[in-house]
Parts: structure tokens; sequence; C-alpha cells
């Protein structure tokens, strides 16, 4: 029974106060070609999801693909899976590499970006709520949120039972259930396992990735209070799914009806638009300045007015503190990764620089993504790695035509229902409004919502990141 190996350097950071929000919030908006799925803690903005139509992730699939090319001199292979760019399956672990045309198992661990194609891992993992299979990894080892004696029960009734010849990983949600539905789960997962390698031919998908929305209610489920949801038939897809996997929250998912927008009454959009922002404002004074560079992202912190109260040390160091926790949240919120390089205020004394560090550790802790922080500089500068598995916030949501598109349609519906009955005219760029007459599913749900009617008016001399409504 082993401990999880991404623990290393976890349970040092204790600063008092310092840790990862727990998700006790998911707020799904829909409109048809698009869903925008928000999790919150405390009512703040930790996380968004836009998985639309045919631009899904592909996290988590296992695939049978076939090797196109073997490059050594990159310790890398190529593989075709089907579709798309052919997927980048790194070799630096060790062991036989595969041979060019041989047929073989990969999941995506990262989605394609740009020129890019998927990153890819020979060793899948298929999660489940209780438990994750690993096959081919013998063992049981523990999530890094779950306690260790809830892991030590679990472990005893699985390996009593046989149940890990394969591998396990016990998750967080697992504390507490029973040994019955452990047992049942793993033996699910073995059977899923088994039936996908039955499967022949290559390139083929075996097991596709999960549904976008249940996994989030199912990775969050632990500390999830409220799930609220604006469309009636996605409820009831998410309703089912959830009375097979996880028949305890299939009462949780509820109905916004409106008139307001579900993220505007929940001051989602607000949020949004300050995680595309170069600027962030923290509560206790001073700020950070977020750029985000095509090899690194630098994030600087800034005292701003604050007043010293104190000392100039002890008022550096609060707002150091306060910045390692929004740090973690905007590494997050803005799907950052790779390298980041944190100028945190400069502090002499080694034992404030020791809080700092560990702050930023423990803030960062509950990331669903690998984060390392690397230790803080005499001149106050932390390195930090984020482990990258899909394109940026910003690279999503802005010079993006068709989710400019969206935005309209949705600050469309929230004039109409602040004004009910008034007809509206839309103004933006030309590719904008070709993007949203493309979605005439869309576009045709907010005209019949709106009642009055909306107009689209292409502008060539209009910026294109901006539009702009007014009445008709």
């Amino acid at each position: 029974m082993k401990k999880d190996p991404r623990d290393k350097g976890r349970d040092k950071a204790k600063e008092p106060g310092i840790k990862a929000p727990g998700v006790d919030e998911i707020l799904i908006d829909h409109l048809p070609g698009e869903t925008r799925v928000a999790l919150l803690s405390g009512g703040r903005l930790v996380a968004l999801g836009i998985p639309r139509p045919g631009q899904a992730s592909q996290t988590g699939a296992i695939l049978r693909g076939r090797v196109t090319a073997v490059r050594r001199d990159q310790g890398a292979a190529y593989v075709d899976l089907g579709s798309g760019k052919a997927g980048f399956l790194s070799l630096k672990r060790g062991g036989k590499p595969p041979v060019q045309g041989a047929a073989i198992v990969v999941q995506v661990v990262k989605d394609a970006v740009d020129d890019k194609g998927p990153g890819l891992t020979d060793r899948p993992l298929v999660a489940g709520r209780l438990l994750t299979l690993r096959p081919g990894q013998p063992g049981i080892e523990r999530s890094r949120r779950l306690a260790p004696d809830d892991f030590t029960r679990a472990a005893k009734a699985l390996a009593a039972a046989d149940a890990a010849r394969d591998g396990l990983l016990v998750n967080p949600v697992a504390a507490g259930v029973s040994d019955a539905a452990l047992l049942a789960e793993a033996g699910a997962l073995a059977d899923s396992w088994a039936t996908a390698m039955k499967q022949t031919g290559a390139p083929k998908t075996l097991l596709p990735a999960p549904d976008p929305l249940l996994r989030a209610v199912l990775d969050h489920a632990a500390a999830l209070k409220s799930l609220l949801l604006d469309d009636a038939d996605t409820l009831q897809r998410l309703a089912t799914g959830l009375r097979i996997l996880a028949p305890e929250l299939a009462q949780l998912p509820r109905h916004h009806p409106g008139p307001m927008p579900l993220f505007r009454k929940h001051d989602v959009e607000t949020q949004i638009d300050e995680a595309l922002s170069r600027r962030v404002r923290l509560r206790g004074g001073g700020g950070l300045i977020v750029d985000e560079l095509a090899a690194l992202t630098v994030i600087d912190v800034d005292m701003a007015s604050q007043e010293s109260q104190g000392g100039q040390e002890d008022a550096a160091l609060a707002v150091n503190l306060e910045a390692a926790v929004e740090i973690a949240r905007q590494l997050r919120l803005r799907d950052i990764g790779g390298i980041a390089v944190v100028d945190f205020l400069r502090v002499g004394k080694g034992d404030s620089r020791r809080r700092v560090v560990e702050a930023l550790r423990r803030a960062t802790s509950g990331d669903p993504q690998q984060v390392d922080v690397l230790g803080m500089t005499p001149a106050g500068l932390v390195e930090l790695t984020r482990r990258r598995s899909r394109p940026s916030l910003a690279k999503l949501l802005l010079d993006n035509p068709q989710a400019l598109g969206f935005a309209l349609l949705r600050a469309a519906l929230a004039q109409g229902a602040a004004a009910p009955g008034r007809k509206l005219a839309a103004r933006a760029a030309p590719e904008v409004v070709q993007a949203l007459e493309r979605e005439a599913a869309s576009l045709a749900f907010v005209r019949a919502r709106l009642g009055a009617g909306l107009e689209l008016r292409a502008d060539p001399a209009h910026p294109a990141q901006r539009f702009d409504i007014s009445p008709g």
C-alpha cells in the first residue's frame, strides 16, 4: 500500500488559515452550441469549463493507436489516433520503446493545443467515483486528499478481496463508504477495462473521455452543496447519470428558471471578465499583475497604496500571504500551464520567505493539475510549474469569434431580462456576426426567449474583441 507520489512536498505547507478551496457549488449555464460549467467555493469562481460540441476535451480518453514514428532524438513516439494531429508519447520514463507501425494502448493526458497534438501516456487510468483503476501497475495507492485512516480501511477491504490485481488508487470520496460499495466499483472498473481490451483494430477509441458535466459533479461530490442548471434537458441527463453512478447525489441538481441569467445572478460573468484582465485586486489591498507570455507566465505582486501597519516587513508579508491564495486561484481559473515566475514583495527574514512559499504550496495543493513550487530567491522570485492539460481560458475566450458570439447572445438575454419586450440590435465585427449566423440553433433560441427580436449588424470598423447592444 503506497501513498500517491503526487503527495511529495505537499504536507510541508502548514500556514494557518491557508488552504486549498473546496468546490461547494456548481453552476451549469446552457445555450444550444455551448455549455459553461462554473466551479465555485464560497461564491468565488475557481474554475470554468466550456465543453462545446465537437470541441470537448479528450483528456481521459483511452485509445488503441498506431505508432507512426519513433524519434529517439526527441525521446518521443508519435501515435496516429484516427483523427486530428498525431499524439505525442514521451519515452523518458524508460523501458522498451514502441516499434514503428505497432499498435499501442494510450490515454490522452493533454488536449491538442495550437499546432501541437495531444499528449499521451502508455499507463492509462480508468477513473471511477470511489476508485481509479491502474492497469498493469499493481498495488493500492492513496489520493493526496484522502485521510490516511480512511485509506487504510479501504485498502484492507480491497486487499482482502484480492480486488487490486491491476492496481487501484483510492479517491477522496471513498472516505466512509461501505466495503461493499468499494468492491462493487472495483469489479465494475475491472469489467470495463476487460471489455475495452477485447475490442480490435487500430486506431480505435476503447473508452471515451468522461462526460464533462458528470465528471465535474463526481470530482467535487465531497464538499458539493448546490448544483444549479438553467436548462431542463441538461438537468434530466445529468440526474439520470447520477442515479446510475452516485444515487445519493441524484436529488442535488435543481433548475434555475430565470428570468435573470444564472451566471449573472451569481456574479459569475463579472468574475470571468476579471479572469481575463491583466490586473487582479486583492481584498486586503495591493494586487497582482498577470502577464501570460509565449514561454512563461509572469505574476507580479503589488502592495499598491496599502498602509504599513506594524512595519514594512509585516505589511509585505501580509500582502504576500494573501497573494499566494489568489495566485493559486488564478492559475487554476485561467488554466495557466507550464512555467510561471512570481515576483513577491521582498521580505528580508528567512522565516517570512519560508511562510510565503509554504502558503503557496498549500494553496495549490487542491489543484487537479500538478503544481510544483520550487522555492524563493533572496529577491523574492518564486518559480513554479503547472501541468498543462488544455488550452488556457484566454485562448478559449479571447481572439475567438465563436466565443465572442456566444457572449453577445448572453448579454442580449441579460438585457432582455432587465427590459422585457424591447427589440435589440447588436453591432460587432463581421467575423463575429458570421460565427453567430453559423450557430442557427443558438440564435433562434435567444430570439425566441427575447420575443421582440435581435438584429445583427456587421461593422467592419468595429473592434474584433467587442460588441455593442442597443435598443433596435
